[in-house]
């Protein structure tokens, strides 16, 4: 893109992502981008409670392409993901990590770039190269082991952009440390510049030999290598031209383009949007993600009186630059292949499969008889947002002539839960009982407090544990339980089919635990 003949506004806008809420909050597609010719957008599925796509950051197909028609200049669009027409199976980054195969990674990356260019989208915000150190990863991490962290995620890195997509890696300078979520308030990495020079840096070093588009910062301190706060508080990469500039573009040699994390997390507020999205560009971000379009004339004003050198803008608008030629290029010369969703299914159904993981059998309960289980208590320990496994792990089962029953409180008063004699009185009526787990953080896992604390009472010989949801629970919540399946992936009928075949001895285990 050539920018020489613009403004200088003009060429700040371009480093803006933006939601389709602030557009919309200035008028609309044509009205917005008369007065704010920004840079990209930011694209996603999510639907508010009347089931409509167009809400906070929503958007639907037909909304972008108004969005591209109204925009003097050509957008460039990214998103964390969005399903392919058609597309029936989803699988997840973690079963990359219980397969362990680069062949895997690589088309689960394929995968990734096919849905966006299904959906004309330019740049993916994938994929999470974080180690798996805390209770508050979620699932997406594929590892706790640097070297295998690394060379997965490169190899994801090379399927998406081998679709012509730009890939992402986040969270630098690295989520696993510390158990805070960055959306409640500002994490923090905790590791020695030794060590995390040997883990995180050595994953992202890893991640630039296949020419990586674009790395995302985010709320979180380093104070190994910027401990220049004030009054107990240290600066966030976000704001930090220390870890921004110095160890990601410098030490570490980084030459795409840095993105922040979205701009309106409780991590990073101090209640001062547009001083937010200043200090963050002045820190050395390229693209700034969800910013106040507002912040453009404060910027401006910054450049022009040598707040903030020029050369930090130039700096900005080549890195951008060098994305858009990467995606251009693709583009004109079709160097990707045709979006197929059989080959998105097809993929995403091997991946559960394969991803599976016999944790522990130490009993050899596994595989089971069905005609030795006629009648299973299942114990819902799912999260609020599980929408369901319960149910479908019923349904499955039923579909093998196996009855079973579902509870959540296990009784209608919540306090008797634990005591043993009446545990022993209601598994007695039960061949086995299955505890069926969902939920992204072992940090909070919202179930009542009691059935966690009666879970422990069941009688081992007869209780499974089924966990879809964060790989913290078997060590945190169940070590000495002998009889756990990882799921490595979202309930769904398919991985929950897949789930109760193994289960039966219909088709292997194959997937190893992503915790060394």
């Amino acid at each position: 893109m050539d920018f020489s003949k613009m403004t200088l506004k003009e060429k700040v806008l371009q480093t803006f992502i933006v939601t389709i809420r602030e557009i919309n909050k200035h008028g609309g597609p044509k009205e917005f981008f008369e007065k704010y010719p920004v840079g990209g957008m930011y694209y996603s599925y999510l639907k508010g409670s009347e089931g409509t796509v167009e809400v906070g950051t929503g958007l639907n197909p037909a909304r972008l392409a108004e969005c591209r028609a109204a925009s003097k200049l050509p957008l460039f669009v990214c998103a964390d993901g969005a399903p392919m027409r058609g597309q029936t199976v989803s699988t997840n980054a973690e079963a990359v990590g219980s397969i362990q195969t680069e062949e895997a990674a690589y088309n689960y990356g394929k995968l990734l770039g096919m849905q966006m260019n299904d959906n004309t989208v330019d740049w993916i915000l994938m994929p999470i190269v974080d180690l798996l150190y805390s209770h508050e990863m979620p699932l997406f991490a594929v590892s706790n082991d640097p070297e295998t962290t690394a060379k997965l995620n490169r190899a994801i890195i090379r399927g998406i952009q081998d679709q012509g997509v730009c890939a992402t890696a986040k969270h630098f300078p690295g989520i696993g440390t510390c158990n805070i979520n960055m959306h409640f308030g500002p994490g923090q990495n905790v590791l020695s510049y030794d060590e995390w020079m040997e883990t995180y840096g050595y994953v992202y070093k890893e991640a630039f030999r296949e020419n990586l588009a674009s790395v995302m910062t985010t709320h979180m301190t380093f104070r190994a290598y910027d401990d220049e706060g004030e009054n107990g508080y240290y600066p966030i990469a976000t704001y930090s031209s220390r870890l921004t500039t110095d160890l990601l573009k410098g030490e570490l040699g980084f030459e795409g383009a840095v993105v922040t994390d979205a701009l309106i997390m409780g991590g990073m507020a101090t209640g001062n949007l547009v001083e937010e999205t200043v200090q963050s560009f002045k820190a050395g971000a390229d693209f700034l993600l969800w910013p106040p379009v507002e912040a453009a004339d404060r910027i401006v004003e910054a450049l022009e009186s040598g707040e903030i050198p020029m050369s930090r803008l130039d700096d900005a608008l080549e890195r951008i630059n060098k994305m858009r030629t990467f995606r251009e290029n693709a583009l004109e010369n079709h160097t990707y292949d045709e979006p197929n969703v059989d080959f998105v299914n097809k993929t995403s159904e091997d991946m559960i499969k394969k991803g599976i993981c016999l944790l522990r059998n130490d009993i050899d309960m596994i595989p089971l008889n069905p005609e030795n289980y006629k009648n299973i208590l299942i114990v819902d320990v799912t999260d609020e947002s599980d929408n369901g496994s319960s149910k479908l792990l019923q349904d499955e089962l039923k579909s093998r002539g196996i009855e079973s029953e579902i509870q959540r409180d296990i009784y209608d008063v919540p306090s008797r839960v634990c005591w043993q004699d009446d545990l022993d009185e209601l598994q007695s009526g039960y061949d086995l009982v299955i505890f069926n787990v969902n939920t992204s953080y072992a940090t909070t896992w919202n179930v009542p407090f009691m059935l966690i604390w009666a879970s422990h009472l069941f009688d081992k010989k007869k209780k499974l544990i089924i966990n879809y949801g964060s790989p913290f629970f078997a060590g945190t919540y169940f070590p000495e339980d002998p009889t756990f399946i990882e799921v490595n992936n979202g309930p769904s009928k398919t991985s929950v089919k897949a789930v109760v075949d193994r289960i039966l001895g219909i088709g292997e285990f194959t997937g190893k635990s992503v915790l060394v």
